[in-house]
């Protein structure tokens, strides 16, 4: 097993290897903040009362949003890893200074820095993707970079939650600046090592279709899937700390060690059957992943055993990693090259959208309804999603339909 995965790795080539252990370590830094400095550090260290850590996930998602489409539009204009590069530079010193606030709103404040350097980050590397693979071969690559962002998530997550009840909180602010720098470490060298460059007759090109591409029915569907499936995923990352403390009556570090087996396991599938999206077209993994990711979560809410529930989070992730490659070689299928970046940085605008709408309702469903309730709300968005992926598969086979043979 293990010859075959190393087998199918070294199928990609360096520059996409590269690529998948910049996301890695970005997302492991990611899953510091978002799961231990902002739901523990925050109401613990610097004694915010329960809504603030939603409002600090909510303010990070805010700043992404605001800048994801003009980090795109640069992305277009100076090259998509110098795009990616700056953005993991302005993200690195609002770690550091998080350290040194001594009050929730100052925390916030650097929050909202933290997100504005991530908004750099999906719209340059789907770029990057667009511009140097070939369709045949994108879900299969984006596939590999999805799981390096869950394997950062959780690699954060577990050094975070570990440090921070075993350590202290230093600690976990260490683990966070190290994935960061180390992750700016591989990004600048990408960016000095890459050559593909956008012409400005392409960018031409583009730029005179873009506003009509940008409002084609093709478009608003996958902005559409992705506003809710990114609310529906989202909602509940505010409750975490919560519902295992009080649902689950468990400590976090605990939850992260029994994760590890079955997380690993989920890994070697989602290696396995990462050509699904080049194999079966875009929205049909889509809609099996949606499918299986809404019912995961409505069982989330009717259990209390911490091993069944780690269980469940493993399946709703592989869920998970079979909808994001899906969705992503769709958006790359709707772009073209010159305009790429901007038309992906909408794309991840609404993403963003949804990601500070989500962790939002999740603070407020949480103080009005307790812990469980965000996880069925998250399941009723990721059928509402299904449904517009079903309407998207139709409108387009109704229009292969109607094109001459």
């Amino acid at each position: 097993m293990v010859e075959t995965l190393c087998s199918r790795f070294r199928a990609y080539p360096w520059h996409t290897v590269e690529l998948a252990l910049t996301v890695l370590l970005w997302q492991a830094s990611a899953g510091v903040f978002l799961l231990s400095l902002v739901q523990q550090y925050l109401p613990e260290q610097l004694e915010a009362n329960a809504a603030f850590p939603g409002y600090a996930l909510a303010i990070y998602a805010a700043g992404r949003f605001l800048l994801q489409a003009p980090a795109g539009w640069l992305a277009d204009r100076i090259g998509r890893r110098r795009t990616l590069t700056l953005g993991i530079a302005v993200s690195l010193p609002s770690v550091f200074l998080m350290l040194q606030v001594q009050d929730a709103t100052s925390f916030l404040a650097f929050s909202a820095l933290y997100g504005a350097g991530s908004a750099a980050i999906w719209p340059a590397i789907m770029a990057y993707v667009g511009d140097t693979h070939h369709p045949s071969v994108r879900g299969r690559t984006l596939n590999l970079l999805n799981l390096a962002q869950l394997i950062g998530l959780g690699i954060g997550t577990m050094a975070g939650v570990t440090l921070t009840d075993l350590i202290s909180y230093q600690a976990a602010f260490a683990a966070c600046l190290a994935f960061s720098a180390l992750a700016l470490a591989f990004a600048y060298r990408g960016a000095r090592a890459s050559a593909v460059q956008v012409t400005p007759d392409v960018q031409a090109q583009a730029k005179d279709s873009l506003g009509r591409r940008l409002l084609s029915a093709r478009v608003l569907f996958l902005a559409g899937i992705a506003l809710l499936l990114s609310i529906g995923t989202t909602v509940q990352a505010p409750v975490v700390g919560a519902y295992a403390s009080e649902v689950l009556e468990t400590k976090m570090y605990v939850l992260g060690l029994m994760l590890v087996a079955p997380g690993i396991a989920a890994g070697v599938v989602a290696v396995r059957f990462g050509h699904l999206a080049d194999r079966f077209g875009r929205q049909v993994p889509l809609i099996g992943g949606l499918a299986v990711a809404a019912l995961c979560y409505y069982a989330l809410s009717q259990v209390s055993q911490p091993f069944l529930a780690v269980n469940l989070v493993v399946l709703a992730g592989l869920a998970y990693a079979v909808c994001i490659p899906a969705w992503g070689a769709a958006a790359l299928d709707a772009s073209e090259l010159g305009g790429r970046g901007l038309m992906l940085g909408m794309l991840a605008t609404v993403q963003g959208l949804g990601g500070a709408v989500g962790q939002a309702i999740g603070g407020m469903t949480n103080a009005a309804w307790g812990p469980v309730a965000p996880f069925k709300l998250g399941a009723i968005l990721l059928v509402l999603a299904l449904v517009l992926t079903v309407m998207h598969l139709h409108h387009q086979r109704r229009g292969e339909a109607l094109v001459p043979a």
